[in-house]
């Protein structure tokens, strides 16, 4: 047996073992081998037969204590790989068929992958290795330490600046962003950012000594994104150059969002000023939530392989945990663990979960997104995304279960450990019933009448009735006086008398003079009784009877309310009730499926009490009863930073009303009280369905 003469060979160095990378120059692919499969490697130059191979290699054993003898049948396994990847040569005749097979395979193989996912469509149309390498030479006085320190003295003064400007850059971004006319700008702007990111990737690699001989668009939801393919720095023997190849997109990004940063600063507003925000947040968004994040097979997912030494982490993560159900549920010894250096296994064990749990976030975003604003077509390429990321993996999963199972190695402990295991499952989440409930916050709230405001705005003469004591309706507790109303009171009296005075005098001349003074006089009394009226309200009468409440009411004389200021509480014998809000996803099954309701304080999470509902408001608002429920005053509903009140919700809620047992501590009016909606037990796995369903259905508005 013989290596192909188009193969070349690349010696790296990952946690201390030294393994090495076949790189096939036909078909640009690569592949990794590690000390032990390279011994016979080497020796394949079509000199040695099998026999005289195995005797090699078992001298060699012999002379160095760290070597092994393979068996023959290692031997054997070894080049039936080989011939699988299509890495041998041989002077025999080929099996035109076999051979013809394997084309047909490994081409529709590469068609499937390059043209079957509708959300990434890969069209090759240049090879910009020369442009590349000329390129790199222009730039060889910047691409050095200097550049680096330019491209640090330009980014982080970006940094600083842009957490001054924060609220700038974040207020009402998602309204300019999907602004209609905005979306045009981003179209023009992404790809271009995204071609300037590629290009970063292939210099690297030029600089670095590696060859770019692919370069295309790749069609990402329709539209156009270049691509590079640099894939020949993973045969670097050091891993910083990997790592900077990697890298390099990101930089140039960052880079991009800096300057873009800057002119958006510096600019007046306008369309420049626009695109230049556009760019700044495309730049370094995509960066941060994508292109660097390692749990996303991008960029930062490499480049943090390099950094841990651990080559192909996601895919050997997942060989790991299929490592860990053979060995444990179905108790193979014979499985092989993919961990071969220490360390790595600990690795696997947390990136695959978190890894499979982002992956689904983003492509569970990016469907809903797809669906909500393309409707029937982005909700058919939304499912086909969702297919193939979630629904593929599960079916290869659920196939190599059956046939690891029905195989003659399994066991009958094995199926029985794997039908155990899905059984309980099984049992969880459908058939045992879980405690459920619902948690909200309320604020106690008092009926308008029992709030005693000031009618008038003025200064506190008297406090006619102390804190504590029992009031009837109609009871005056303070006096105000303001020296402007009782001033426009008199001088309206004054222009009254003046007017009656004339009246009579008319009408003792002749009745029907008196009749043109009437309507003056009449007007006159008119506005004499509505400055009174005005007067009046400055006794602060109650209007309701209970226990009245004042704050620090010995400080209240000579100090100055406001109209409508609250100056104290009537308190009801009975208890206050509670205002409570729930969201309009929840409404329909807290109406129906209350059991009861527990009322709590906040410094008295020991004990709680039943309330019951007393009033629904029927229809869906955005208003909250106290500011106290939102984020601005400590609750936990998102209110509109542009509402200066803090009582406007960014959802629509349902309001009810509960009525508290006598014995609650109703002197704590207008604080925030924590209430649990007790429902029927019920299994989790329902529970789950219900929440999918009722997130779906609010994303499409059905």
């Amino acid at each position: 047996p013989k290596l192909r003469e188009t193969l070349r060979i690349h010696a790296q160095r990952w946690r201390g073992q030294l393994w090495y990378v076949v790189e096939d120059r036909i078909n640009g692919k690569y592949h990794r081998f590690d000390r032990a499969a390279f011994r016979i490697i080497r020796l394949l130059d079509g000199r040695h037969t099998l026999e005289q191979l195995w005797q090699r290699l078992s001298a060699e054993a012999g002379e160095d204590e760290d070597d092994e003898t393979p068996s023959q049948e290692d031997i054997l396994a070894l080049l039936g790989q080989l011939h699988t990847l299509d890495l041998l040569a041989t002077d025999t005749v080929p099996d035109l068929a076999e051979l013809s097979e394997r084309q047909r395979t490994q081409a529709r193989r590469k068609w499937m992958s390059r043209y079957l996912n509708p959300l990434a469509i890969r069209v090759p149309l240049l090879d910009p290795d020369k442009f590349l390498g000329r390129t790199v030479q222009a730039l060889s006085p910047v691409l050095n330490r200097w550049g680096a320190l330019a491209w640090l003295a330009c980014v982080l003064p970006a940094i600083v600046l842009a957490a001054s400007h924060w609220r700038e850059l974040t207020g009402n971004a998602t309204e300019r962003l999907l602004a209609f006319d905005n979306l045009l700008l981003l179209a023009v702007a992404f790809p271009l950012v995204k071609a300037l990111h590629e290009l970063g990737h292939g210099i690297a690699c030029k600089l670095r000594g590696g060859e770019v001989h692919d370069m295309g668009v790749m069609m990402l939801l329709f539209l156009p994104v270049p691509y590079v393919e640099a894939s020949s720095s993973w045969t670097f023997p050091d891993k910083r150059d990997r790592m900077l190849v990697g890298a390099a997109g990101m930089l140039v990004e960052v880079w991009i969002a800096a300057m873009a940063f800057y002119l958006w600063l510096w600019l007046e507003p306008g369309v420049v000023k626009a695109i230049a925000y556009d760019v700044a947040v495309l730049a370094s968004v995509t960066t941060v939530l994508f292109n660097g994040n390692p749990l996303l097979r991008y960029d930062g997912y490499f480049v943090a392989s390099d950094a841990l030494e651990i080559p192909n982490l996601a895919q050997r993560a997942g060989q790991w945990w299929g490592y860990v159900f053979e060995r444990f549920l179905l108790a193979r010894r014979s499985a092989v663990s993919p961990a071969h250096a220490p360390g790595e296994a600990l690795w696997f064990a947390f990136y695959a979960p978190l890894s499979f749990a982002y992956r689904m976030f983003v492509m569970f975003s990016i469907a809903v997104f797809v669906a909500t604003q393309y409707f029937a077509v982005g909700l058919l390429i939304a499912v086909w995304s969702v297919v193939m990321s979630l629904g593929l993996p599960l079916w290869k999963a659920l196939k190599w279960l059956g046939r690891n199972l029905a195989g003659s190695s399994a066991t009958l402990r094995s199926r029985r450990v794997v039908l155990a295991t899905l059984a309980m499952l099984g049992v969880l989440l459908f058939a045992i019933p879980l405690p459920h409930h619902t948690q909200v916050d309320g604020v106690l709230w008092l009926p308008d009448r029992a709030v005693l405001r000031a009618g008038q705005g003025g200064f506190v003469d008297r406090v006619m009735l102390a804190s504590g004591a029992v009031i009837k309706p109609g009871d005056a507790v303070l006096r105000l006086v303001d020296p402007a109303v009782t001033a426009r009171v008199q001088a309206q009296a004054a222009r009254e008398t003046a007017a009656r005075v004339r009246y009579e005098a008319a009408r003792v001349e002749s009745p029907a003079a008196g009749e043109q003074y009437a309507g003056e006089l009449r007007r006159e009394e008119i506005a004499l009784a509505h400055e009174r009226a005005k007067a009046a309200l400055l006794d602060v009468r109650a209007a309701t009877g209970g226990r009245l409440w004042l704050a620090r009411a010995e400080d209240m004389p000579g100090r100055h309310f406001a109209q409508g200021e609250v100056l104290g509480y009537v308190l009801p014998q009975e208890a206050p009730r509670v205002r409570v809000i729930v969201d309009q996803a929840d409404e329909s099954f807290i109406r129906s499926h209350t059991k009861s309701i527990r009322v709590k304080l906040p410094f008295a999470p020991e004990r709680a009490w039943e309330a019951r509902v007393v009033r629904a408001v029927p229809a869906a608002s955005n208003d909250l009863p106290s500011a106290a429920l939102g984020r601005q005053g400590g609750g936990g509903v998102a209110v509109d930073p542009r509402d200066e009140s803090g009582r406007k919700a960014l959802t629509t809620h349902f309001e009810y009303e509960l009525a508290l047992p006598d014995d609650f501590p109703y002197r704590l009016i207008g604080s925030r009280v924590s209430l649990r909606f007790e429902h029927p037990t019920e299994p989790l796995g329902l529970r789950m369905w219900r929440g999918v369903r009722r997130l779906f259905l609010g994303y499409f508005h059905t």
